[in-house]
C-alpha cells in the first residue's frame, strides 16, 4: 500500500491518494483543489482511480471533485447526511468570497461501518458527526491508520461554528469513538501533520482523556 499526501488550496487542505502497489487501483480522499496536480500524479504512476472519498462537504475538501469525476468517471462517496451540503453551495461555502460554486451529487452514500475496497486495501467508515452532520473518518482495516478529515487534528478538534456544526455532537464523537483509539493509531488529518494518538492526547486535545 502507498499513501501520497498533497497539500492543496488556500486553506492548505490535505488530500490523500491511496493505492495498491500491485494492482495500481487507487482511491483519493478530499481532493480540495488543484486537480491538475492530482491528475498529473495519477497519470504519471498509471493509477486506476476507483473512487473519490469525501470526509465532509466543506468547499476546501471538494473543489477538485468535479474535474476528477470528468476525467476518470469514478464514483463519489460521502456519508448520506452530507448529500444536502454537497449539493448546496451556500452550505458547503463554495459560493462565498468570490469562489466558484460547487454542487456535487454523491454516487454512493455511506453509513457507519461501511467498507470500501480496492485491491487488498479495505477502508472502514467511522461516522464522527460534529464538524458537519455526516463527517466521517476512514480506517484502513488491519492497520493503525485513520484519515480523520476535520474531526480531529494533531493538536485540536474541528470547528463547530459553521452551518451544520454541533459542539455536542463532536464531543460525543470524540468521547464515544476517537478517545477509544489505541495510542499507536496514526491519524492523517484534513489539515496539518499526521500524528500518533499518544501525541495528540499528550497535547491535551479536548475530550480525549
Amino acid at each position: 500500500m502507498e499513501i501520497k499526501k498533497f497539500v492543496v488550496g488556500m486553506n492548505e487542505t490535505n488530500c490523500y491518494i491511496i493505492y495498491d502497489k500491485n494492482t495500481l487501483e487507487a482511491l483519493i480522499i478530499d481532493p480540495g483543489d488543484e486537480e491538475k496536480v492530482l491528475i498529473q500524479y495519477i497519470d504519471k504512476h498509471a493509477l486506476k482511480l476507483q473512487g473519490i472519498l469525501l470526509t465532509h462537504y466543506h468547499y476546501d475538501h471538494i473543489g477538485g471533485v468535479e474535474g476528477l469525476k470528468r476525467k476518470y468517471g469514478c464514483p463519489i462517496y460521502a456519508h448520506k447526511k452530507e448529500a444536502e451540503g454537497l449539493q448546496k453551495p451556500e452550505m458547503n461555502r463554495s459560493s462565498i468570497g468570490g469562489r466558484t460554486a460547487v454542487s456535487i451529487k454523491p454516487d454512493k452514500t455511506l453509513i457507519d461501518g461501511d467498507m470500501i475496497s480496492i485491491g487488498t486495501i479495505i477502508l472502514q467508515v467511522i461516522h464522527t458527526p460534529g464538524h458537519t452532520p455526516g463527517g466521517i473518518c476512514l480506517k484502513i482495516k488491519d492497520s493503525s491508520i485513520i484519515f480523520t478529515g476535520d474531526t480531529i487534528f494533531s493538536d485540536d478538534l474541528g470547528r463547530t461554528d459553521l452551518e451544520g456544526g454541533s459542539e455536542e455532537s463532536l464531543k460525543k464523537s470524540i468521547v464515544n469513538k476517537v478517545s477509544k483509539w489505541s495510542d499507536d493509531t496514526m491519524i492523517y488529518p484534513g489539515h496539518g501533520e499526521a500524528a500518533l494518538m499518544l501525541e495528540v492526547k499528550g497535547r491535551g486535545v479536548q475530550y480525549l482523556n
